[in-house]
C-alpha cells in the first residue's frame, strides 16, 4: 500500500517530492511549500523559512534546502516552507504582519478567530507542527538589524525534548548557543517544544542583504541536524559552541534618534554604555547600560527608533 503523506490540502506519495501552494483555512495568502515522502521510513521534519518576511538569507537558504533534496535522499518525511509569512515578505514588512502589526514570532500557537498573524500561527501549529517530530526555523537579522550567528532552543520541562533540542542547536557551525526560557512568549521553538517537538531558530545574515556564505552556513546546518536524527545519510559534523544561559534585550522606551556605541560581536561589562537615544534636536534622553557581561548579539542599525522597539540583545 502506497504510504501518502498528506498535509493540508496537499499530498505526497511514497518515494516522491511534490512542490505546491499549501492553502490555510481563514489565511489569505498561500504557503510555497516543498514535501518530500522518503522511499524509507524515518522521522518527519519541519523546515521554516520568513516567518519574519524581511529575513532574506534565512528564506533563501530554507527554499535551496526544498530545491536540493531529493526522495532518494531522505529517510522519513520532509516538508519545507521558505516563505512561511508571505504578506509580510511582499510588503518588505520589519518584523510585523503588515495587517495587525504583530509579530508572528510572538504569537504561537496563535488564535483560530484572531487577526491575521494570529491566524496565521494557529493554523501553521495546528496543519504543520502538529504533524511532525522536529522543527527547524530558520532566521536572521531583519532589514534594520545587524547580528553575529545564533542558535536558540527552549529550556523545557522536559527532558527530552530540552536534550535534543539543545543537540540540534549544536549543530550548526555557528559559535553562539542559547537556551532561552522565553521571556517574550509566542515563539516557533517554545510553542513547540512546550508540545514535545524537539525545535530551534539558527540566525544568520542580516540588514535585508541576502549573504550566500550565511545562506550556505543554514543549509549545512539543516542537513547536518537531518543527518542526526536519521534523515540523510553522512556523518555528524561537530564543532566548538559558546553556551549562553542569559538572552539579555534591550528596548527603546522613546520615540527619537538611536546611536549605538557598541558593535555586534563585541565583549561588554555590566555598566557599559551600550547606545544612547536623542530627541529630534540631538539632545540625549537615555542612555542605555549593559546589565551583565556578555557579547553583543544582535543590534538594531537604524537610526530612527519608536517606543519599544528593541535596540540590542546581549548574551551572557
Amino acid at each position: 500500500m502506497n504510504n501518502i503523506w498528506e498535509i493540508g490540502n496537499l499530498s505526497v506519495s511514497q518515494g516522491d517530492k511534490v512542490k505546491a501552494y499549501l492553502e490555510l483555512p481563514t489565511i489569505e495568502e498561500n504557503l510555497p511549500t516543498f514535501l518530500i515522502n522518503g522511499f524509507e521510513e524515518g522521522p518527519k521534519v519541519l523546515v521554516l523559512g520568513g516567518i519574519h518576511g524581511c529575513e532574506y538569507t534565512s528564506i533563501d537558504a530554507a527554499q535551496k534546502v526544498g530545491v536540493d533534496l531529493l526522495p532518494s535522499q531522505v529517510k522519513g518525511k520532509l516538508i519545507v516552507l521558505p516563505i512561511a509569512n508571505p504578506a509580510s515578505f511582499y510588503a518588505r514588512s520589519i518584523y510585523v504582519h503588515p495587517r495587525d502589526q504583530k509579530n508572528l514570532n510572538r504569537m504561537f500557537p496563535g488564535k483560530k478567530d484572531g487577526t491575521d498573524s494570529e491566524r496565521l500561527a494557529f493554523w501553521l501549529n495546528e496543519s504543520v507542527f502538529k504533524e511532525v517530530d522536529y522543527i527547524i526555523d530558520l532566521h536572521g537579522g531583519d532589514m534594520i538589524e545587524a547580528l553575529v550567528p545564533f542558535t536558540i532552543y527552549h529550556v523545557s520541562a522536559n527532558e527530552w525534548v530540552l536534550e535534543k533540542s539543545k543537540e540540534m542547536a549544536s549543530l550548526f557551525d555557528i559559535d553562539y548557543v542559547i537556551g532561552s526560557s522565553d521571556q517574550v512568549p509566542g515563539s516557533t521553538y517554545g510553542c513547540a517544544s512546550e508540545q514535545g517537538i524537539p525545535a530551534i531558530i539558527a540566525e544568520a545574515g542580516q540588514q535585508g542583504i541576502l549573504s550566500e556564505e550565511n545562506s550556505v552556513l543554514l543549509q549545512e546546518g539543516v542537513k547536518n541536524i537531518l543527518v542526526s536524527i536519521g534523515s540523510l545519510e553522512g556523518k555528524v559534523k561537530k564543532s566548538e559552541s559558546t553556551y549562553i544561559s542569559v538572552f539579555d534585550w534591550y528596548r527603546s522606551d522613546f520615540q527619537g534618534l538611536w546611536y549605538p556605541a557598541v558593535q555586534i560581536g563585541e565583549t561588554v561589562v555590566k555598566e557599559q554604555l551600550l547606545g544612547k537615544i536623542t530627541n529630534g534636536f540631538g539632545e540625549t534622553v537615555k542612555e542605555i547600560k549593559s546589565h551583565t557581561d556578555g557579547v553583543v548579539l544582535f543590534l538594531v542599525s537604524s537610526l530612527a527608533i519608536n517606543d519599544k522597539d528593541p535596540l540590542l540583545a546581549v548574551g551572557a
